[in-house]
């Protein structure tokens, strides 16, 4: 067991309060091992070090853990300033509990109480993925295009969410079926229809839950946990709880042990946490391998991958699905400016880097065709089109843990950006690439065409008057022509690490991020 200041070991076994355990150290009654120890900031293992307090052996403390169906309108902290109760007052045991994964004041459902701090870590911790399932009851009826959406995942202001288990149910469920016990009265639900989803996800961002279907139309009016891992909520009644059975406790520990992707080797190994900046633009023209190193980067330092590129592709699509004219640049700037556009992580195990929806329908691959090819160039060129998209890429690299590529990222998207780079290589080696990428999706394409239409591409994306591409003034070029995806990617890593000693070594001169596993996953 990792070590813990002394102080909280003592107050957690009951010798007194936080503060009164520290009094009690003061005063010399406490040895470790034999020797008296007066120093409040002492670490200590409490399961390797004897510790006793006048002499007498400290008492192992007992995990205890406890299942509450959590009403509406309580905290799952305490925080006298808000002016809510808290589960304590549902809850008296003389351990001292606390939550594992929050429900905020107006949700309802499962909350897991204990005082095993390994356990409530591995069940709380995103890099572990634990499932959480939710009933909620919103304002009208989703239509199947934006259940789907929920699905694939929604464009939070935080960053995209991750796939869920979304379905609509037919009717609401049992126990359910009416208001919240005192919403009506207070006027705080409007009148008319609602409808009932059933949403399972692993993630735990503030109110995220709220957020998914409030961005979709669908305000919820009940937010209801229903199972949490391997616990299930059943037919325990509003505010009363209850300890888990053996059972129960045997298979929150197994899931613990089981559950999420585990930190690498040599992560666990590192004494100093890894420096690594907020945001990582990769600039570069068509096939310089932007796509292939940003989307590796990313899942390495478990930041959120994000293509820009793939935005133009996907309006250029729906324009042309749309029949509006390409070169009509009000028409398709409007329609930039009405569409839904989401892109999300993979939803789907079938080689893509990332998910791409046009108003719900997943259109990932569509986007790729030869016809988006010929037509992507003129719209990304569009100065309102790229004012519209700016504004959604900005507010999503400026929520850090991100590495974002294009062609004006570290110019115009993220000037702000830690780590700029310009990723190129020469024109041939690029035509071969894509010709290779294009023929592997079964086209059958023509190099020379290839090489011809790129050199056309580059040709517009340096001359638009609108955001050209260019290397910023501090991006550092990398050649990529001579070098294999590993040698680029091990280049990175280098870039990286360098930027790190230099963050660490003129601390507060740059905003890093101290990298956690998980921080955007």
């Amino acid at each position: 067991m990792a070590a813990e200041r002394l102080g909280k070991i003592l107050a957690r076994a009951g010798v007194g309060s936080r503060r009164g355990s520290e009094e009690i150290i003061r005063a010399g009654r406490v040895t470790i091992d034999g020797r008296v120890v007066t120093e409040l900031g002492t670490q200590v293992d409490p399961e390797a070090a004897d510790i006793r307090v006048d002499g007498r052996p400290l008492e192992r403390e007992r995990h205890r853990y406890v299942m509450l169906h959590k009403p509406a309108g309580y905290l799952s902290g305490a925080d006298p300033r808000a002016g809510y109760p808290s589960w304590h007052e549902l809850v008296k045991v003389p351990e001292r509990l606390f939550a594992v994964g929050r429900l905020d004041q107006d949700s309802e459902g499962l909350l897991l109480l204990t005082n095993d701090g390994t356990l409530a870590n591995a069940l709380a911790h995103p890099r572990y993925g634990h499932m959480k399932t939710y009933l909620v009851q919103v304002e009208g009826l989703p239509n199947p295009r934006k259940v789907r959406r929920l699905q694939h995942g929604v464009m939070l202001d935080d960053g995209p969410t991750l796939p869920a288990r979304v379905a609509l149910l037919r009717q609401p469920p049992a126990g359910y079926a009416g208001e919240a016990p005192g919403r009506r009265a207070a006027g705080e639900h409007p009148p008319g229809r609602t409808s009932w989803l059933r949403i399972s996800l692993r993630e735990g961002r503030n109110r995220q839950v709220r957020r998914m279907v409030g961005l979709l139309g669908h305000p919820a009016l009940r937010v209801i946990r229903t199972d949490l891992g391997p616990l299930h909520l059943s037919d325990l009644r509003r505010g009363q709880w209850r300890d888990l059975k053996p059972g129960e406790v045997a298979a929150l520990l197994q899931a613990t042990r089981q559950g999420g992707d585990q930190p690498d080797a040599a992560a666990s190994e590192r004494k100093e946490p890894l420096l690594v900046p907020c945001m990582i633009a990769i600039d570069g023209p068509a096939a310089s391998g932007k796509s292939t190193i940003g989307s590796r980067l990313a899942a390495e330092l478990h930041y959120l991958y994000f293509d820009t590129g793939v935005m133009y592709r996907a309006l250029t699509w729906l324009a042309l699905a749309r029949g509006v004219p390409i070169e009509a640049e009000e028409a398709v700037t409007r329609l930039a400016e009405e569409a839904i556009l989401d892109v999300l992580p993979p939803s789907i195990p079938d080689g893509r880097d990332v998910t791409v929806l046009a108003d719900g329908t997943d259109i990932t691959w569509e986007i790729r065709r030869p016809e988006v090819d010929h037509s992507v160039s003129p719209v990304s060129a569009y100065g309102g089109v790229r004012e519209v998209m700016r504004e959604q890429q900005r507010r999503i690299g400026l929520a850090g843990g991100v590495i974002m590529v294009g062609r004006d990222i570290g110019t115009v998207v993220l000037p702000e950006a830690g780590l700029k780079i310009y990723l190129d290589a020469s024109l041939p080696v690029r035509a071969h690439r894509r010709t290779l990428e294009r023929r592997a999706r079964g086209e059958q394409v023509d190099e020379q065409r290839i090489l011809d239409e790129m050199r056309q591409r580059d040709r517009i994306d340096t001359s638009r008057h609108y955001a050209p591409l260019v290397a910023a003034k501090d991006a550092i070029v990398v050649d990529s022509t001579d070098l294999t995806i590993e040698q680029v990617v091990e280049r990175m890593h280098l870039l990286i690490r360098k930027w790190g000693e230099a963050a660490a070594a003129h601390a507060g001169s740059r905003a890093p991020c101290e990298h956690r596993e998980g921080s955007r996953r």
